[in-house]
């Protein structure tokens, strides 16, 4: 049995990294407010490093989860495999010219986003819903660039909308 509730330890999973980040940025002012020379310098790497998470964490978790859809996402060696009783797609991340978001306007929380990654050889919808959809989100750690704030919007959409998270630049021959 445990001592806290299944929604509250979803919340603190949830938001998880920004936990560990503040915790590091306390550690690093408490050593920065006792020490001197090269360990002051430690503590305000602690600091930036804090900073990062907290910031990464932040982005992550104003992401609204969505679980119960069709499918098994795997992120493994540059690939994004996605999994049903179906089949499912295999899409290698160095061939991906976009990643967009599409939203169907049934409200946040139900079936309603889907994720297309397009290659040369197509376009593969995956529902957002599906198991292991956080997955998707840390495969845009391979695109620089990538528009974290699209995701973010994209997950409290209500309306149907296309959301471009990532394009591949072209190269303009003149």
């Amino acid at each position: 049995m445990s001592l806290i509730r299944p929604e509250a330890r979803a919340q603190i999973f949830r938001w998880r990294e920004c936990i560990a980040g503040a915790v590091i940025i306390a550690v690093g002012v408490w050593l920065g407010l006792r020490t001197s020379g090269l360990a002051w310098w430690f503590s305000v790497a602690l600091i930036a490093v804090g900073l990062l998470g907290f910031w990464a964490g932040l982005q992550r978790a104003r992401i609204r989860p969505r679980s119960g859809g069709r499918g098994v996402i795997e992120l493994d060696e540059g690939a994004l495999r996605y999994l049903t009783g179906e089949g499912g797609a295999v899409i290698s991340l160095p061939e991906v010219v976009r990643v967009e978001i599409e939203t169907t306007g049934e409200g946040p929380m139900t079936d309603d986003l889907f994720w297309l990654w397009v290659t040369p050889e197509g376009t593969v919808r995956i529902p957002a819903s599906a198991a292991g959809s956080e997955k998707m989100v840390d495969a845009l750690a391979a695109f620089p660039g990538a528009r974290y704030e699209q995701v973010i919007a994209a997950s409290g959409s209500t309306e149907p909308r296309l959301f471009i998270v990532w394009q591949k630049d072209r190269l303009l021959v003149h």
